[in-house]
């Protein structure tokens, strides 16, 4: 798959969740923004092909997720 080098603006609060993702995980940066593009391009997907996408609670109560 070809890269193509871009520059984003994220807010702080998301820079630091990336960071925190990136260092408990061993990733790049950049590798752990893909994954959370790729996370909303599933739920995308799926809520395009007529899905839900639902959440088991540690109660197993079983809920939808809901994104606006």
């Amino acid at each position: 798959m070809a890269t193509k080098k871009i520059t984003v603006n994220l807010p702080e609060d998301q820079i630091e969740f990336l960071q925190q993702i990136a260092s408990k995980e061993n990733l790049t940066f950049t590798d752990a923004l893909r994954r959370a593009i790729n996370s909303e391009k599933f739920f995308v997907q799926q809520e395009n092909a007529g899905r839900k996408i639902l959440v088991e609670e540690p109660d197993r109560h079983i809920r939808e997720v809901i994104r606006k």
